[in-house]
């Protein structure tokens, strides 16, 4: 009984050791592109449709441990928002495009669904800073009887150029001889304002909401 026990741990080992050594640590690094569907969000609250522009940059990537790792990207963000118009048009058309760069640093978590295919997970904070900013369109409305006014933030400038907040998503990876290729979707929560806003102000919080579908390549340096 003694000699079984014995054979059966020694077994044991030799399979926990045999899967130990199939994982292997991996650096990857690529490029990434995609599109933004963007908002701000005021209080008080501000009717807006989602603004629809581009990212892109370079990501790199260390898997350390079997079904973990850490994700950076330094990304060109376009984000802003698009004011909402009734359908007979009676109110103000008014949309802004604001330039990023940003940095976000993810925790990359991934299940295997077969072979060569991944689910995957990022989380984590992103900082970004304001490189400049278009007002895309501009209409006040009007009729012979009334003259909407014009909003105060519509000519005000971004004030507030830092921008941190944090970074959730999840997408797949598909694993091929020719490097990786993964698409997902992520939400931006913006923790910080564009704005002052004082009390004074028309809003007391401005801070960018951005959804962001993005598709990467990464190529396994070693």
């Amino acid at each position: 009984m003694k000699k079984i026990i014995i054979i059966l741990l020694l077994l044991q080992s030799c399979l926990v050791f045999g899967q130990e050594n199939t994982f292997q640590k991996e650096w990857n690094f690529g490029v990434n592109a995609g599109i933004t569907m963007s908002k701000i969000r005021f209080f008080p609250s501000i009717s807006q449709v989602q603004l629809l522009q581009e990212a892109g940059g370079i990501s790199v990537r260390y898997i350390s441990e079997k079904n973990f790792g850490i994700q950076a990207e330094l990304n060109y963000s376009m984000r802003g928002w698009k004011e909402k118009t009734d359908t007979l048009g009676n109110r103000n058309k008014y949309s802004r495009s604001l330039y990023y760069i940003e940095l976000p640093i993810m925790t990359y978590v991934y299940f295997d669904l077969g072979k060569r295919t991944r689910l995957i997970f990022l989380a984590g904070p992103q900082i970004g800073y304001n490189l400049g900013e278009k007002i895309l369109e501009k209409e006040i409305y009007h009729d012979e009887e009334i003259v909407a006014e014009e909003p105060k933030y519509y000519n005000r400038l971004v004030q507030r150029k830092l921008d941190y907040g944090i970074l959730g998503g999840t997408g797949l990876e598909l694993r091929t001889g020719i490097g990786n290729i993964i698409v997902d979707g992520r939400y931006y929560f913006g923790l910080s304002d564009i704005f002052n806003n004082r009390r004074s102000d028309d809003h007391q919080s401005s801070s960018n909401q951005v959804l962001e579908i993005k598709l990467t390549y990464f190529f396994k340096v070693r």
